[in-house]
């Protein structure tokens, strides 16, 4: 909810037509064969373990008598790519995991879209086919979004640079749980490392609550949402007795409407504690810091000797705070927006002539 972002095109979404087929064709198929698959991946994976995968699957499935166990196989395929209806809680799609199938038949699925995931992605003749590696497609995204923060999160740094690991390209409906969207790109979405890792949203179920375990409505990345407000509001002034004062930090949806979703953004990336704990330990602590550096380094600046000279500084400052670009940057502006709108004379003043020239 911090940056709007699109989904951006890619052609190795191109291997997600594979399972596709596969699964279309699955129930009526009288023999397994090069027939259940897309022209193109036949001599594409003719000499990986791609097929083998496959005919796990297939030999497990035919191997279930009851019919509606069996279709309640394809229907887990079909309904585990209505991404954004499960996010939404459609009640005409049915949440269906894993564990909610065949157990024959669990294991060889799980085998399948792993292989599917982590090993036919980089396959050099598919990359060949497609044009396009996974970290290409991330370079892809950041450069469409012209983004070097997390746009989930705007707390950490977002930069696919070669000579390390490349950015997460988080699964949406964990792959654990959903597998069969292991490789649709609808639920490939690249985040931070940190919003990707425990205790953030790690591999756990977007679509349920934490706690009672029952269905919600769940955020969703690539839908088009309002955005968020954020306010820093010092309840008690720093002073010479309490250095860094009494503060509140309160993040809002601007839509009420999209309430549900921000509580499964706030809830699933632990947006508050996180923020709190940016303005409590960036912030506060180094503020000051950060302040002279920049009226240094700016020439047209000087360092304030009254209030209106050190209001044009603190309205510059924030202009650098650039959403895209640099990380906290909602904190930073609530907080600078405080001290220009809501400070006191007599604490603004402590601050512009006890803040040590460089």
């Amino acid at each position: 909810m911090i940056l709007k972002i699109q989904k951006v095109s890619t052609r190795i979404a191109l291997l997600h037509n594979v399972p596709k087929k596969f699964f279309k064709k699955l129930e009526d198929a009288t023999s397994f064969g090069d027939h259940l698959f897309p022209d193109w991946c036949n001599p594409v994976f003719k000499a990986t373990d791609l097929k083998k995968k496959f005919e796990a699957v297939y030999n497990s499935y035919k191997a279930i008598k009851s019919k509606n166990e069996r279709i309640q196989i394809i229907k887990a395929f079909e309904n585990s790519n209505q991404i954004e209806k499960l996010c939404d809680n459609d009640p005409t799609i049915e949440m269906i995991t894993i564990k909610d199938l065949p157990i024959s038949v669990q294991q060889p699925i799980e085998d399948l879209f792993f292989y599917l995931y982590n090993s036919a992605t980089k396959y050099p003749q598919f990359t060949t086919h497609v044009k396009k590696t996974i970290s290409e497609s991330i370079d892809s995204f950041i450069r469409h979004h012209k983004i070097e923060v997390c746009p989930i999160c705007g707390l950490e740094g977002f930069l696919n640079i070669d000579g390390q690991a490349r950015l997460a390209l988080d699964h949406w409906l964990c792959q654990d749980i959903f597998p069969f969207s292991s490789v649709n790109f609808n639920n490939l979405i690249p985040i931070g490392d940190k919003c990707n890792s425990r205790p953030a949203k790690g591999d756990e179920n977007v679509l349920v609550d934490k706690t009672t375990k029952n269905r919600i409505i769940a955020f969703y990345p690539y839908k088009d949402y309002k955005g968020i407000d954020a306010r820093f509001t010092f309840t008690e002034e720093p002073s010479f007795e309490n250095e860094y004062g009494k503060w509140d930090f309160k993040i809002t949806p601007k839509d009420s409407a999209e309430r549900d979703y921000f509580e499964s953004w706030d809830s699933t990336f632990n947006i508050k504690s996180r923020y709190d704990s940016f303005v409590e330990k960036n912030i506060l602590t180094m503020w000051q810091n950060t302040y002279k550096e920049y009226i240094d380094e700016h020439d047209i600046l000087n360092h304030a000797t009254d209030l209106d000279s050190f209001k044009n500084n603190l309205k510059h400052w924030k202009a650098s705070f650039m959403k895209r670009k640099y990380p906290g940057y909602k904190a930073y502006r609530s907080f600078i927006n405080y001290l220009l709108n809501d400070a006191s004379d007599i604490y603004l003043k402590s601050l512009y002539t006890n803040l040590p020239r460089y």
